[in-house]
């Protein structure tokens, strides 16, 4: 079954995010492109940022879902709205980026933390910052070793700015308070109904974001796409702005 991060629609998103104008090598396992890297070309393929999915071994909705019962009653509608609109955005052109197949990062960011996006920026802080890492604890030799390559490549002058040059690039994130806040909270477990709630609204300011910076590439970059693709993403960015503005309604 096709996944929704390597679906058509996910491909023309890349193709205007990324500026990627390059053919879809098909792959029994996930589709893929290849992106020059400096002087290495690197096999890229999709991966959701924020996991609201249910029925595979990593999901965690479940568990989000489980927390209703401790709610307090006048907290439950709202708790269990918000859940919905994340499950909603969860399949949308705000929740997708290129990650690379080679090296099984995606697979690393499932095993550090459910595959919570908020940790896997905190396990790549740790990295650049030259800290004890979780990225590496299941790693091959030769994956490491790619992954470092790979992950070396977004490095700053300043190591202090690195996961932020990574997160704008990949991600669209432009605000370091965001990225700061996101490595802070990505190092706590989410062990309660009120860090489900500021789960879920990291997940919105997120959103948010890489939405602003979608629309800057869709004012600068969308002649990239053809006339079709263009009416393509117009509907699915309308459509996720859509449901993320409706937010704050209980």
């Amino acid at each position: 079954m096709e996944e929704f991060d390597t679906s058509n629609l996910a491909w023309i998103f890349y193709k205007l995010f990324y500026g990627i104008d390059k053919d879809v090598a098909e792959n029994k396992i996930r589709n893929y492109v290849e992106i020059d890297f400096g002087n290495r070309t690197i096999d890229m393929s999709g991966d959701t940022d924020y996991n609201f999915g249910m029925g595979w071994s990593h999901s965690i909705r479940e568990k989000y879902e489980n927390y209703l019962e401790k709610v307090p009653s006048e907290y439950e509608k709202l708790y269990n709205t918000r859940l919905g609109r994340c499950v909603k955005l969860y399949k949308s052109v705000l929740n997708i980026s290129l990650m690379p197949q080679t090296g099984n990062l995606q697979s690393i960011k499932k095993g550090i933390g459910n595959d919570r996006l908020d940790t896997f920026i905190w396990a790549l802080d740790s990295y650049y910052m030259d800290e004890t890492s979780l990225l590496f604890n299941n790693s091959s030799f030769n994956n490491t070793s790619y992954l470092k390559e790979y992950l070396d490549l977004f490095r700053t002058e300043n190591r202090e700015e690195t996961i932020y040059n990574y997160c704008y690039k990949i991600y669209g994130i432009e605000s370091h308070e965001l990225v700061d806040e996101l490595i802070m909270h990505g190092k706590e477990a989410i062990d309660s109904p009120e860090k489900v709630i500021a789960y879920m609204n990291y997940a919105y300011r997120f959103w948010c974001q890489k939405l602003a910076y979608i629309k800057k590439r869709m004012e600068y970059n969308i002649d990239i796409l053809t006339d079709k693709e263009q009416t393509i993403i117009k509907q699915s960015v309308k459509e996720a702005e859509d449901e993320l503005d409706k937010w704050f309604e209980t």
